[in-house]
């Protein structure tokens, strides 16, 4: 009578430890193949270069970015410019509505690899997924105020002055996301601590620098002289080319991580 207790429970004990192995097994096989990227993130990845170029083409076309406009510029100078160059500022910001939205793909490149990060903490990850969607749709305002600023540029030179000042204050002033951005990636790296991390730990080094370079920008819009106005020194060209810095070194980062995960993957798997 006391034997079939036992026997049942040792063999309820024995199926169970049978459940857990086996699902341990697919846990690890699961890791081992979500490290493998897909072919959408490769082809994700290879169409950065083409893209940046396209970038690199509508900033140039943008005479306003040539030679930053001026704060300072009367409305009659300001009606003037979209007057003179109506055409270029046209094509230069469809072409930046279009393609501003491809920096989306790199950001959830960077996100997809976060998954592999030792603190399996999704807070983390969920906090880049939000700024990295906020950031694009700022830019994109930006372009749609300067387009409709030369839409109809023989309207009142105030009206178009009040576009051409969203325009420039929204572009200057809306990099709380991209800080934001840069210090949630920078705290997810600081703890994957692991033999082998996502990230290299400089990438969180360079993240809060270049953080910190965007953050004078946010008070653009408090002067229209000196190095802070949105034409100066640290407000555009410090900023600007701190963000061409963060896409280009963290595409190249980002690739890397990529291509490891996928030759370690495939010899998992193999």
């Amino acid at each position: 009578m006391r034997a079939r207790p036992h026997r049942g429970h040792s063999l309820g004990h024995i199926g169970t430890l049978d459940l857990v192995e086996t699902l341990l097994t697919v846990v690890r096989k699961d890791a081992s193949l979500r490290r493998v990227p897909s072919s959408g993130e490769r082809i994700i990845f290879w169409t950065l270069p083409a893209v940046a170029v396209i970038w690199l083409a509508a900033f140039f076309l943008f005479p306003g970015f040539v030679r930053p406009m001026s704060p300072r510029a009367s409305a009659t100078e300001v009606a003037t410019f979209y007057r003179e160059h109506t055409a270029r500022i046209r094509y230069s910001m469809i072409l930046l509505n279009w393609f501003c939205v491809a920096l989306i793909p790199l950001l959830m490149l960077v996100v997809e690899r976060m998954r592999g990060m030792a603190h399996r903490t999704p807070i983390l990850r969920f906090c880049v997924i939000g700024v990295a969607g906020a950031a694009p749709i700022a830019f994109l305002t930006t372009t749609v105020f300067w387009l409709l600023a030369a839409f109809q540029p023989e309207r009142a030179p105030e009206l178009t002055q009040l576009l051409n000042d969203l325009g420039w204050v929204t572009f200057t002033c809306g990099v709380p996301f991209l800080v934001a951005q840069s210090g949630f990636l920078a705290l997810a790296i600081h703890f994957d601590r692991q033999e082998q991390p996502v990230f290299p730990r400089w990438v969180a080094h360079f993240n809060l620098v270049i953080g910190l370079a965007l953050i004078p920008a946010a008070f653009a819009g408090l002067t229209k002289t000196g190095v802070f106005a949105w034409d100066g020194l640290v407000s555009f060209w410090v900023k600007n080319v701190a963000i061409a810095i963060w896409i280009i070194v963290m595409s190249i980062v980002v690739g890397h991580a990529v291509e490891s995960d996928h030759a370690a993957g495939a010899e998992a798997v193999a």
